[in-house]
């Protein structure tokens, strides 16, 4: 398991140095970033976030047993113990962009990302009025990494 999850890492930091760090409208600081990684079963996100004031801006990449690759950014705010932004995103590197919003709760040193309803919005989704995230639901448990730039 330690050689599959060393291999996962591998594969995240490669992929994370091939990447140009501008976000879709700015450019990011990547000297700026706090990474993260979680592994759940064959599936893997990594997370590289500037939190360095109250807003947070950084890249965002989720991989489902290597077929289906999520890769972009959020932009969003901290609240107390609670990050919540908009994800903007292609799907499998396809040349087209959606949006959803995405909610960390930071607890123990981790990042557990939440799972809540979406609705759409003007062609983009957002979290339901009303209706909480459920962090317990989360599939993703994210660890503090060392950034690979």
């Amino acid at each position: 398991m330690k050689q599959a999850k060393l291999f996962l890492m591998l594969l995240i930091s490669i992929a994370a140095s091939s990447c140009v760090f501008f976000g879709k409208d700015e450019p990011l600081d990547p000297s700026k970033f706090t990474c993260y990684i979680a592994i759940n079963k064959g599936d893997t996100a990594w997370l590289a976030i500037d939190t360095s004031d109250r807003k947070i801006k950084g890249l965002f990449t989720m991989s489902y047993g290597g077929k289906k690759k999520y890769q972009g950014e959020i932009k969003g705010d901290i609240k107390n113990d609670t990050l919540n932004a908009n994800y903007d995103f292609k799907v499998n590197k396809v040349d087209k962009w959606y949006r959803n919003p995405v909610s960390f709760l930071k607890k123990d040193n981790k990042l557990i990302m939440g799972v809540g309803e979406i609705v759409m919005v003007w062609g983009s989704g957002v979290f339901k009025e009303g209706v909480p995230v459920d962090y317990d639901k989360g599939r993703f448990v994210f660890e503090r990494t060392v950034c690979k730039h």
